[in-house]
């Protein structure tokens, strides 16, 4: 029987075809010499059920058949319907085919089993289909199996009617012919692609299955609820922040241990005890006062270092030995400026016409600092003797800095640089801050310092006070301050 008899054949008996209508579709192609691609999609939903979507696409020299003028009615679209398949041309695709495509919906595996049936004439072609899926707070798997045989070759693609009237089967054609007339093996001409697209999965699975193959199927995807995941996430961020806040307030009881146990434990006595000097019967306490001596407030400049000459006099020597040039009046209005922090060491050092870098000259103007004699021997027997020290100074912040740096005082704390806060010695703001600073009532201070306005100050707020008089010149039968001409007389004891 010749090809175009195969076709009156078709026609004939098309109203006794009951499935889908690969096969009939096939008949087509293989008549009119094209290739077919056929296409199963199977999407499955989170429940379990979803949509199978059998496909077939239509090459060029298909798509200029005359047969396929009217695809719609060579489909039978009708019948299809009564199936409940839904049928549409979905144009042509990126592969170049011109796609018409059936779908019809599952509820369950066995549901799925059911509507795949429907695509062949044979039970065998897709048998023993399943979905599975487990479903937790957290993930979600899913997979689906199955099996597809191509084995049986075009009678995949026939039924018994067809058959019966075409009397060789398959299409009424001996296989040796119709290989001949296609020009290339009839598993050249018809293949499969199948499709699966699980929830959550990102890709699509695809397997193409030529005619007279046969395949396993097993697809699965997971995934985490970003739901979960978010809190999961949440969860983890606290511990971790909770460990975190253990092991800082761990590391914080610990160095507060180390401190502890590096400072000296101090000896309480009276203050009249520790304050040395005759001179003032005011000074004198009653042998029941119950003040306790805790800190002890000096100035770096004039107590620990010499100061025979004012600090400005020594600033301006050391400007003119570096070749520097500025009037002595504009030097103390820069230095004043300076210590209440309006102008920075750098600033400083260029307008009185030093260049070079700054950090250099700060190092080089404090190493230049002469520590008075016995002034290292008076920081280690206060230190020896357990009494905390504490510094009051108009300075700028970067030499304060080094000072600290360079002879290793970073022990001394608080230390009030008045470039820092903006108010200067003699100011009673100064001690406002100290106070605040190291929280020690001022009753339980004792300054020692080398000016009287300073001393004054201390004293009216309650302060003990003691004149460092090394020069011996300062000499008022009025002074209100116990008075000592060396450190080491600091400690004589009354």
């Amino acid at each position: 029987m010749s090809v175009p008899t195969c076709w009156g054949y078709y026609a004939s008996v098309r109203s006794k075809f009951k499935n889908v209508a690969f096969f009939v579709l096939a008949i087509l192609f293989l008549t009119a010499g094209c290739t077919i691609q056929l296409r199963v999609k199977i999407d499955v939903n989170e429940d379990g059920s979803g949509l199978v979507t059998a496909g077939v696409g239509l090459d060029e020299g298909a798509r200029n058949q005359p047969a396929f003028q009217d695809i719609e009615e060579v489909l039978q679209i009708s019948d299809l319907s009564a199936s409940s398949w839904e049928f549409e041309s979905t144009g042509l695709g990126p592969d170049g085919r011109e796609w018409f495509e059936a779908t019809k919906t599952f509820v369950n595996s066995e549901d799925l089993q059911g509507v795949l049936n429907e695509l062949t004439t044979s039970p065998d072609t897709f048998k023993g289909w399943q979905i599975f899926s487990d479903v937790t707070t957290k993930k979600r798997n899913f997979s689906i199996s199955g099996n597809v045989d191509l084995t049986g070759g075009l009678s995949l693609f026939t039924d018994d009617d067809l058959n019966n009237l075409l009397e060789e089967p398959p299409l009424g054609i001996a296989l040796e012919t119709l290989e001949e007339s296609l020009g290339r093996p009839i598993t050249d001409v018809v293949s499969m692609q199948i499709i699966i697209n699980l929830p959550d999965q990102s890709n699509e699975e695809i397997i193409d299955l030529p005619l007279g193959d046969q395949r396993v199927i097993d697809v699965s995807g997971n995934s985490e609820h970003r739901i979960a995941q978010i809190l999961d996430w949440v969860v983890v961020a606290v511990i971790a922040l909770l460990g975190l806040s253990i092991i800082l307030a761990i590391l914080n009881w610990f160095l507060d241990k180390r401190y502890e146990k590096k400072q000296l434990q101090r000896r309480p006595s009276p203050i009249s005890q520790q304050i040395p000097g005759k001179e003032t019967e005011g000074f004198q306490q009653s042998t029941h006062q119950t003040e306790r001596l805790q800190l002890l407030v000096i100035d770096p400049y004039g107590v620990i270092f010499k100061k025979e000459t004012n600090q400005i006099d020594y600033l301006s020597a050391f400007v003119k030995a570096k070749n520097g040039k500025i009037d002595h009046d504009e030097l103390i209005e820069l230095h004043r400026s300076g210590t209440m922090g309006k102008v920075t060491a750098s600033d400083l050092w260029n307008r009185v016409g030093l260049e070079g870098d700054s950090d250099s000259l700060n190092r080089e103007y404090v190493k230049s600092l002469q520590f008075r004699n016995g002034g290292k021997d008076f920081l280690k027997n206060l230190h020896k003797r357990g009494i905390a020290v504490s510094v009051v100074t108009n300075d700028l912040a970067e030499w304060s800095i080094e000072i600290c740096n360079l002879y290793g005082l970073q022990g001394i704390n608080p230390w009030i640089i008045s470039s820092q806060n903006g108010v200067r010695k003699p100011d009673p703001a100064i001690f406002e801050i100290l106070n605040r600073s190291s929280g020690i009532a001022y009753q339980s201070c004792l300054v020692l310092d080398t000016e009287i306005n300073f001393l004054d100050t201390a004293k009216s707020l309650g302060m003990k006070t003691v004149l460092l008089d090394a020069g011996g010149k300062k000499v008022d039968p009025n002074l209100s301050h116990p008075k000592v001409n060396r450190l080491n007389e600091f400690f004589r004891r009354q």
